[in-house]
């Protein structure tokens, strides 16, 4: 397969394999910290309520959905796109980036996890390449 085809390929599955872990690692939070009765996930105010009063534990586990999507997307772009995966990685990286900004100006949450989820998503896709590089002998370990 071409290299350019096959780093559209990566990019794409690499997106699917990050929604998919988002979505999963969220239901799991909500399972942990679940949602008030009742409440109308359509309606921005009581959306912001929610985030405002949601405990720390639970904005960490949507953090965590941040980051196991990422990774799991550079991870699977590093073992589909091989040697040039670094700039699909970092393209899944940016969008995610753009859509958490999207969901901050969308929803007030707290400066620390804005913050923190803003500086999540490419780091987080890189190294999920770098591992795959790393345990096929590509990039050296430092």
């Amino acid at each position: 397969m071409h290299v350019w085809l096959r780093a559209i390929a990566a990019t794409a599955a690499g997106l699917a394999v990050a929604m998919a872990l988002i979505t999963a690692v969220q239901a799991l939070g909500v399972r942990l910290y679940p949602l008030p009765p009742d409440v109308d996930l359509e309606d921005p105010a009581a959306l912001a309520r929610i985030v405002r009063d949601a405990p720390v534990g639970a904005l960490l586990m949507v953090e965590l959905s941040y980051a196991a999507g990422s990774l799991g997307a550079g991870i699977v772009v590093g073992l589909l796109a091989r040697r040039r995966a670094f700039l699909p990685a970092g393209v899944i990286g940016g969008l995610l980036t753009v859509a958490g900004f999207a969901n901050l100006a969308a929803i007030p949450h707290p400066a620390w996890f804005a913050v923190l989820s803003t500086v999540t998503y490419v780091p987080c896709a890189l190294l999920g390449v770098l591992g795959v590089q790393r345990g096929r002998g590509v990039v050296p370990a430092a």
